[in-house]
């Protein structure tokens, strides 16, 4: 094809384009369909949705499994008076060692992804609750050491797992920190 016949053909086709373009905007700009899409919206928010009994709403959304009474008395264990803090990471290991056994591998993620895994609230189809999301050691969604910092996950490998408290200080990598790794 000569090189004059496809410059022409391709000014045709950007003008073509142009117009289908500038005919759109104008369709969709239109004060007929403006009109139209204002009435539309209107009758949608006067009009009241159909009334739902509650009964029917709370019997459609299935309750959470309840936790293993063992795995309850772990948890209420965990960041108490009477435990210390290598008690309270060994806890921390056995409900990650749980989840590895049922799942097959750790829970990964940062602090608020592996509380999740654990609480359930990750997948809510997945089935699985091995920690109660309620509980005091849960704060905003991650789970705390006894001093309130959440504690740092670290995979050492899929069935290894390093779990660190920032200790008293608060702060993380300094001297207080305690560390399990199982």
């Amino acid at each position: 094809m000569p090189k004059r016949l496809s410059s022409y053909l391709l000014a045709i086709l950007l003008l073509a384009l142009l117009a289908v373009t500038y005919y759109l905007t104008r369709a969709v700009n239109s004060p007929e369909l403006q009109k139209a899409i204002e009435k539309k919206k209107g009758q949608v928010s006067s009009s009241n949705p159909p009334a739902v009994p509650l009964s029917s709403v709370s019997s459609q959304t299935p309750a959470p499994p309840p936790i293993d009474p063992a795995n309850m008395e772990k948890a209420v264990r965990l960041n108490s008076p009477e435990s210390t803090v290598t008690e309270d990471l060994q806890i921390v290991h056995e409900f990650v060692e749980l989840y590895r056994r049922a799942f097959g591998s750790n829970p990964v993620g940062l602090n608020e992804d592996i509380t999740a895994a654990l609480t359930g609230t990750a997948d809510p189809s997945r089935p699985g609750r091995l920690f109660p999301p309620s509980s005091p050691a849960v704060r905003n969604g991650q789970l705390v050491d006894r001093w309130g910092t959440p504690f740092w996950f670290h995979p050492e490998s899929g069935t290894k797992m390093e779990v660190r408290s920032a200790g008293p200080d608060k702060e993380l990598f300094t001297a207080d920190d305690v560390i399990l790794a199982q």
